[in-house]
C-alpha cells in the first residue's frame, strides 16, 4: 500500500468508507473544527470518504499561507479549457498576466481584513 503523504500531519480516528464525514458536527462546524484543532493542533487533516482535507488554524500559520509572495496560481484541467474559450481572466490568467492582476486588485479591497470583519 502506498503511504499516505499527509502521514506527518496529526488526524482525528476515521472510519473505513466514511473517513470523518461524520467527525464535524453539522450544526456548528467551525465550533467543531476549533476542538479538533485543540486536539489534533494547528494543521491537521480529515478524510472526507476518501479525499483529504487539511485544515489549518492560529494566525501565524494562516498568514504563512496567505502570503502571495510564496505561491503561485496554475491553470490547470477544466481551467484550461475554460481559457481557451474565454481568454484570461480572474480566474483562467496566470498569475504574471496583466488581466489575472487588474481582477485580483479589483477584488483585493472586498476581501481585506476590515471588510472581512464585517461579513
Amino acid at each position: 500500500m502506498a503511504r499516505n503523504k499527509l502521514y506527518p500531519i496529526p488526524h482525528p480516528p476515521r472510519t473505513p468508507v466514511l473517513g470523518n464525514m461524520l467527525t464535524v458536527d453539522g450544526d456548528a462546524p467551525i465550533q467543531d473544527l476549533m476542538r479538533i484543532a485543540r486536539e489534533q493542533g494547528p494543521i491537521f487533516w480529515l478524510d472526507m470518504m476518501g479525499t483529504p482535507l487539511v485544515v489549518v488554524s492560529g494566525a501565524d500559520l494562516v498568514a504563512e499561507l496567505c502570503d502571495e509572495k510564496r505561491f503561485d496560481k496554475a491553470v490547470r484541467g477544466s481551467l484550461r479549457r475554460v481559457r481557451m474559450l474565454g481568454g484570461d481572466a480572474l480566474f483562467t490568467a496566470e498569475t504574471q498576466e496583466p488581466n489575472w492582476q487588474k481582477a485580483h486588485n479589483i477584488l483585493l479591497p472586498t476581501f481585506a481584513h476590515r471588510m472581512m470583519q464585517t461579513y
